[in-house]
This record gives structure tokens, sequence and C-alpha cells, in this order.
């Protein structure tokens, strides 16, 4: 029934009908200690866990699915996964709520929930539910409060699993045994009769180990790392990275290639000696080094038979070392990074230093060089096999060039998140109350004298111009781009590169590297 309000001429009808909830189905699984639950499990409980709340009555639809294998919640904030970071930044207004197993399976850190609150406030108020946790209570004025009570107690249950696995590490350090994850290539994990695990030679890794070692050594015809590489790629012979369970799991279908830099590694490596081996920080660095585990007396710890003898080590080491070309760890202030992109595989392109010693002292190289992970022949471990690299220099000339050339004189914009209004109910009480109002104008009615005629015609104006406004008003929410009051040439003379960086990316602006040309993306709304 709808009554009306003869002051205000309102309506309410207590038949609207509920507003669909757009559910993103989260999963995860770790790549190093999650052995629990499987990504299949956990998307039938999501399935299993929306259709229950519909037969509730509430109006649940499932709108997507984001499904990240062998990923740390500890390492990897959620912004950073490959699909739900792709959600979350690209495709925010299409759901209204993210559904997880277990809030363990979304997040581990206190400080990465309280990043995602903060999201989820400036993304239209979005909010999390648990399938398994049904304390969460996503109605409640203490959501954010439960919600980070929960991911300090995962993030603690994630230090005390660490904790666990460090101290049993640390009790069998100068032990034989081997203490978990995978070994290096040439060798493979077997339980002994006391239970323990070992390790021992793996005879068809050690033959193809052998066989690179004595073509790089051979008397008369030696061979490059590289023509190895592309020999083991044409024999589809299984590389090291290729052959780990995880990697087969996670890139079903995918073939990882044998290349020149990935050789070489391995060769250097003093596992193929069978000592014991741990990873130790860089100081000063964001990565690790793997050295030979020392006793107090100064010895190493031999975990199985090596794969050289000891002159055969000194030789290769010699042979490798005439050949150095050190190539440095990717730099973290590569700028541009997440623009300046290979055009073959749409990696990114970041900014490497090589440093080569010559007869003048340690010469540098800086270039940029694609990084995409999908290599299928390329002969070094960095890029797709295209092999785009380019000089910095003339390559953000380049860039800049473009960029001025083509829309340096429009008007930069951002693009800001706007959360949909649903108007639908308004609406349907101005369609229901202007047959009643113009009822009520015929002669005899309420508003049918000269007195109150114009009164309601002011408010049927006033309904009609209502209803056109919101007729209008956008009802999903959606992505609008504002104008921030200057051009894209004054801004890139007076913003600092992150900035700018930040901008293109939410603007869609690509710069595409080919081998021998270039090539600026910008979106059809830029150009106009």
């Amino acid at each position: 029934m709808i009554t009306f309000d003869t002051a205000i001429g309102s309506a309410t009808d207590p038949f609207v009908r509920q507003k669909p909830v757009r559910v993103l189905v989260v999963l995860r699984i770790s790549y190093l200690t999650d052995e629990s639950t499987s990504l299949e499990r956990q998307l039938a409980d999501a399935r299993a866990y929306i259709t229950e709340k519909v037969a509730q009555g509430l109006n649940w639809v499932e709108v997507g699915v984001a499904r990240d294998a062998h990923v740390s919640a500890t390492k990897q904030h959620p912004m950073d996964r490959a699909e739900l970071g792709h959600w979350l930044k690209e495709r925010a207004p299409e759901f209204d709520l993210i559904l997880f197993w277990k809030l363990d399976r979304f997040i581990r850190k206190a400080t990465d929930m309280q990043d995602m609150l903060r999201w989820a406030d400036g993304c239209g108020k979005k909010t999390f539910a648990s399938v398994t946790e049904s304390i969460f209570d996503m109605t409640g004025p203490f959501q954010h409060v439960i919600i980070s009570l929960f991911s300090v107690l995962a993030e603690m249950e994630a230090s005390n699993t660490s904790l666990r696995v460090k101290s049993f590490r640390e009790s069998i350090r100068e032990q034989q045994r081997w203490p978990g994850g995978m070994p290096a290539y040439g060798f493979e994990v077997y339980r002994a009769e006391d239970g323990a695990a070992y390790l021992r030679q793996n005879p068809r890794q050690v033959d193809v180990i052998r066989e690179i070692a004595n073509r790089l050594l051979a008397q008369d015809l030696p061979e490059t790392a590289a023509e190895i590489a592309d020999d083991l790629n044409r024999r589809k012979e299984p590389t090291p990275r290729g052959t780990r369970p995880s990697k087969r799991i996670a890139d079903s279908g995918r073939e990882y290639a044998w290349t020149a830099a990935g050789i070489r590694k391995m060769l250097k490596s003093e596992a193929l000696m069978g000592w014991k081996m741990e990873s130790r920080p860089v100081s000063g660095k964001k990565y690790y080094v793997t050295v030979p585990i020392m006793k107090e007396n100064g010895s190493k710890i031999r975990m199985t038979e090596p794969i050289f003898t000891d002159e055969e080590w000194k030789a290769l080491q010699a042979h490798l070392c005439e050949r150095s070309f050190s190539v440095s760890p990717p730099i973290n202030v590569t700028p541009f990074l997440d623009v300046v992109l290979c055009g073959y595989c749409r990696g990114k392109m970041r900014l490497h230093v090589s440093r080569r010693e010559t007869k003048n002292g340690r010469k540098e190289y800086p270039k940029f060089r694609c990084v995409s992970p999908r290599m299928t022949g390329g002969r070094t471990r960095y890029g797709c096999e295209d092999q785009v690299s380019w000089e910095p220099g003339r390559l953000l000339a380049t860039f800049e060039h473009h960029l001025m050339e083509q829309f340096g004189d429009t008007q930069a914009e951002e693009r800001i998140y706007v959360v949909g209004e649903d108007h639908g109910t308004r609406m349907r009480e101005i369609e229901e109350l202007v047959p009643v109002i113009m009822t009520d104008m015929k002669p005899g009615r309420r508003y049918g004298t000269a007195l109150m005629r114009p009164q309601a015609e002011k408010m049927l104006d006033t309904l009609n111009a209502e209803y056109e406004f919101l007729h209008k008003v956008p009802t999903c929410d959606r992505w609008e781009y504002r104008s921030l009051g200057r051009t894209w040439r004054q801004l890139w003379e007076s913003a600092e590169v992150p900035e700018l960086e930040r901008l293109m990316r939410k603007n869609g602006v690509q710069f595409l590297c080919y081998r021998e040309s270039f090539e600026l993306f910008i979106p059809e709304r830029l150009k106009v």
C-alpha cells in the first residue's frame, strides 16, 4: 500500500526491490607452506555460501573470481597480486563485497588490512565477508574493529609458523639432514630409514649439468652458454625452474626456457659440490645470496656426493670468470615503470645497469630492458623472446617528444571512483504521486479551485524537474575523469616523476617499445 503525506507529497513503497550485492570471490594458496585447502574447494565453499545467503533472502550475485595460486599473503600485498590486484585497481566499480574462504586466504598482515579498509571506504564503502568465520558482521558498526582484530591474529599465526620453521632449520643447521624446500638442480630429496630427509643426486639432471660443463670446456670446439641453451630448448630438456612442482602446478602448460644467464648462474652455485647452503641478506640490498653453511671450525657441511671433482670445479669456475659480465639487480627507481612497456609482450621495461671489467676499470651500461616472465626462447634471464632494450636517454627523450606532440596541450585529468546512487524508489514515488495530484486538480477536488490550482501546478513542475534530474544520474559505481586545471605540458614541467607516472597509469597511457620503433598508446577520450 502506498501512502501520501499531504504536506510534502511523499510516498513510501514497502515492496521496493532489494539492490543486488555483487560479490567478488577471492581465492589464494601459498606456494611455500600451504598444503591445506585447494583453490577448487575454496571456490566450491564460497559458491555454496552465496547460495545460502540467497536462500536467506539476500540478493547476493557472484560477478567474478580472483584466483591467485602460489602467492604468499605475508610477502605480497593484495594490490600487488596478479588477479586480485587487477580487480582492485581497474574493476572496483563492478563489485560491492569481497568474499574469501578464510581471512588468512585474503590477508595476513594487519598493516595490509588497514590499507584495504581505507581502500574500501574510498571505493564506495565496499565490505568483506568470510565463508568459514561467522563472527564477521559486515552490517554492524564495529566491522572494522573485528576485521582488524582478525588480521592481527592472522599475522601472529603467520609469524608463529615462520618461527617454527626457522627453529627447526636452526636445530639441524649443522647436520646432514635436509631442512626442507626445493633442492638445487641436480639433486633430489629422499627419506632414509630413520624417517629424516636427505639429499642425493638426480641422475638425469646430473647428466645435463656435466654435458653443459663438457661443452663449455671442450678443447677443440668449445660452445657458448647461449648456443648450449638453444640446443637444450630445441631438445625440450626441462629447465631447473620448470622442474619445480609448484611451478608446474601454477603454470600448467607453460614451458620455461634455458638461458645463457641461467646456465652461468647454475654452474657458479657451490651447491653442485654437495655443500649445504643457506640464504643470507645482502647489506643495504633487497635480495639474498646463497652461500655454504660454515661450522664454527670453518669447515663446510657436505650433504651428498659432489657432481664435479675439485679439479673440474676449479677449471669450470676459471672459465666462467673469464667470460663474466655481471648484471646488477633491478633498480627500484625505474621511471615510468607502469607506463613504459614492451610492445611485444606488454611486459614492464625496467632500468638495469650492467657492469663489465675493462682495462680502464669497470664500466656501466644502463639500459631499459623487458622484464616480462613470459620467456619462450630468450637467451638471458630477463625479458621475453624479442629481447627489447633501449638506452635510457634516447628512450625517455622519445617518450617526452611523443607525449608533448600528441597531447601536451590537452587538459590533464585524474580518475576518481564515484559511487552510484539508486534513485529508483524516489522515481517510483513521483510516478505514482503525479496522477494523484492531477486528479485532485479537477473541479470540486482539493486543488480544483482558482486559489489552489497554481500551487498544484508549481508542485508538478518541481516533481517533473526532480524526475528528469534523477533519470540522468548514473546508478552504478563508475570511474570519472576530472580535470586537474593544468595541461600535460604544464604537469611535465612542474610535477615529480612518481606523480606523473601515477596520473598516466590511471589515464591508461602506455608507451610501447619495439626493437626499432616506439608507439604511444592514448585512450580515445584523451584524443578529443
